[in-house]
């Protein structure tokens, strides 16, 4: 069998017992150190990396609760605005029904005929919020909607009429 370097070294009386185990033991020094700073280098490292991922899930959801608090400010700038220009539906005797998209149904809403004419004609608009559908003039409908600009919340805009000036004048002559 073939000997070790250290017991060659030793029959051949290059080196002594003493000799030999000072080196073994400087070795196992040398090892365990660069063992030690590896060690210390992949702690910190790992103490490095997760306190990168602790910032960027803090970054992450102050963003979600910033978005929030603005989506909560917009609803309630909504809010205050149909309030202040909320129209009345009328009295409830002289009420006919107003029939709009709702979904994939046809809705009716009961409101007077002045308003029914209004909201048919585009100058008025219907929005839902807080669960109830509120009536409110047409350009304080856009400014709700582009308040709400993303988020899924109920309108109804009719088309405004469009004048057929364009059109020369029927004469009251002609027979169909």
């Amino acid at each position: 069998m073939s000997k070790s370097l250290q017991d060659q070294l030793l029959s051949l009386g290059v080196t002594d017992r003493k000799k030999a185990k000072r080196a073994k033991h400087e070795q196992r020094i040398e090892v365990s150190k660069s063992e030690i700073v590896s060690i210390q280098q992949s702690l910190d490292e790992s103490r490095r990396l997760a306190s990168e991922e602790k910032i960027n899930r803090d970054r992450k959801l102050a963003e979600e609760r910033q978005k929030k608090l603005i989506r909560a400010e917009k609803i309630a700038q909504v809010r205050d605005i149909i309030e202040k220009n909320e129209v009345d539906r009328g009295q409830k005797s002289d009420r006919i029904s107003f029939k709009f998209p709702y979904g994939t149904k046809i809705r009716p809403f009961p409101v007077s005929a002045n308003v029914r004419e209004q909201l048919a004609k585009g100058k008025l608009g219907l929005i839902e919020i807080d669960g109830a559908i509120k009536i409110v003039g047409r350009e304080h409908l856009q400014k709700c909607i582009e308040r709400l600009e993303g988020q899924f919340i109920f309108t109804h805009l009719a088309k405004p009429d469009i004048a057929d000036d364009d059109y020369p004048p029927i004469p009251d002559d002609i027979d169909w």
